[in-house]
């Protein structure tokens, strides 16, 4: 993952880069990762090897999350 993906993370999730970096996970059926603000109540982002991204609130299941994002949800 390159320096431009960890960026976008913690600008979406208003956390710092050291913070996206410890908070991931890959997700090969994207090609990308999964990056999640660890407090409560906190947002959680998908973002693809292209930087396409979607955020959502901690009430949305990954599952849901990504469901959303492979059909082609984006913001």
């Amino acid at each position: 993952m390159d320096e431009k993906i960890i960026k976008l993370a913690a600008n979406t999730l208003k956390v710092d880069e050291e913070t996206a970096k410890k908070y991931n996970k890959p997700v090969p059926e994207i090609n990308g990762w999964y990056f999640w603000n660890p407090v409560r109540g906190g947002f959680s982002v998908l973002i693809n090897n292209h930087g396409e991204r979607l955020a959502a609130a901690s009430a949305v299941t990954f599952q849901k999350h990504l469901d959303a994002f492979i059909s082609g949800k984006r913001n």
